[in-house]
């Protein structure tokens, strides 16, 4: 394997300024704007109708990732094996975004969502990639730390953004479209700048390959199953607060109107901010030591503790201090987390943006099944248990550290 030479600050800043974009973009409805979309089509039937579409459109994202990133490791152009895919996915993003602000009914809200998770993780897919083509191994998990803070921080961006075309008097079509542009000139940036890697002959791809490539084999290939398990427990955990947060301000915390938005920006912000500590801190102990399992392990148990907190909250003071634990896990986690599985990825020569591509659906398989089980929870008692909904995520979450103990490869 050719040795990867030392990444330099602009690069780095690069990286994390694609990786704000790419976020913004996706994750801006994922947060908020989807969810005021829904309420805007279906009051009576919100939490259901939200649940179905974010099912779907996660399904989509996973199929996605994992597809773009086997691709993506046998593209031959002369933008590089990355390049393509980062703009052929942020510009369908932009138009998929359109169609799903714009839509008249749920059907056309479905069906742009399903196009822009397709879109938009063909983008992830080859952003992810770029970590193991370009940072060598002993600088990962500080730059892991600085695209974890920058996925964490860009719901706080895109929200902002949203919130001021809200306060403008711009409509739900303009808050998902706006971010989505902005999202895809960051990207642009980051395409312009770096110079992509070569193509490296990966073998000729094949269906029968690709299923293959999921099977879990001894050694690496079981330290990657134990991180892609352990991740998807976490995110599941959190994902079941993302999914409905927008809900549980208003039905919860008796929050009405634009104050939704606001209330959500206010926590984010402390969100954000303590996130930002806590990856930075956390990155910069784990590559001196050399260590990641525990800072992972510890990372995932803080946010089973920070959702324990929500799952009690009943006031807006409370329900900050609860945002704040979870960013001191969630900083950590995702900081020292990406890292430790770029470590064990089985073949980061020839396969890295596939096996990225698959260890990507721990982040999007989530996203669908947390709303599928989330009515189960909140039907407990008669309806709007977020108390039940909360506290299972806050079990999951802890599920996802216990299971990194047995990764071998790491320390």
């Amino acid at each position: 394997m050719t040795d990867i030479p030392t990444a330099r600050r602009g690069f780095i800043a690069l990286y994390a300024l694609g990786y704000v974009g790419a976020y913004i973009a996706l994750i801006t409805p994922v947060a908020t704007t989807l969810a005021l979309k829904v309420g805007e089509l279906d009051p009576e039937g919100k939490e259901t109708s939200l649940g179905l579409i974010s099912a779907i459109g996660a399904l989509v994202a996973i199929v996605s990732n994992a597809l773009t990133g086997a691709l993506s490791d046998r593209t031959r152009s002369g933008l590089g094996r990355r390049r393509p895919w980062i703009i052929a996915g942020s510009a369908g993003g932009v138009v998929a975004l359109a169609i799903v602000g714009f839509a008249p009914n749920l059907v056309v809200a479905t069906l742009g969502w399903i196009l822009a998770q397709l879109t938009l993780n063909m983008v992830l897919a080859a952003l992810q990639a770029l970590l193991p083509d370009q940072v060598p191994l002993e600088q990962r998990a500080r730059v892991s730390s600085v695209l974890g803070i920058s996925q964490q921080v860009s719901p706080l961006l895109g929200i902002g953004i949203a919130y001021g075309v809200q306060a403008a008097g711009g409509g739900i079509g303009l808050m998902f479209l706006i971010p989505g542009i902005i999202g895809a000139l960051m990207l642009a940036l980051l395409v312009a700048k770096i110079r992509d890697v070569p193509h490296e002959q990966a073998g000729r791809f094949t269906f029968g390959e690709f299923v293959r490539g999921f099977r879990i084999d001894k050694g690496k290939g079981a330290d990657f199953g134990w991180a892609w398990f352990g991740r998807f427990f976490v995110i599941l955990g959190f994902a079941v607060y993302t999914t409905y947060q927008v809900y549980f301000i208003g039905d919860r915390l008796k929050v009405t109107g634009p104050d939704v938005v606001l209330t959500q920006l206010y926590a984010l912000l402390i969100f954000s901010a303590v996130l930002t500590v806590s990856a930075i801190v956390s990155g910069r102990i784990s590559d001196r030591t050399g260590r990641r399992k525990i800072f992972v392990f510890l990372a995932a148990a803080i946010v089973g503790v920070g959702l324990t907190l929500l799952a009690l909250t009943s006031s807006l003071p409370m329900f900050f201090v609860a945002a704040s634990v979870m960013g001191v896990g969630i900083g950590a986690f995702f900081a020292v987390d990406l890292a430790l599985i770029t470590d064990v990825l089985p073949d980061k020569e020839h396969k890295a943006a596939k096996d990225l591509g698959i260890f990507n659906i721990a982040n999007s398989l989530p996203q669908s099944v947390a709303p599928a089980i989330a009515p189960l929870f909140l039907a407990i008692g008669g309806g709007g248990n977020y108390t039940a909904l909360f506290i299972a995520g806050g079990v999951f979450a802890v599920i996802g550290a216990v299971l990194i103990a047995p990764i071998r490869a790491v320390k």
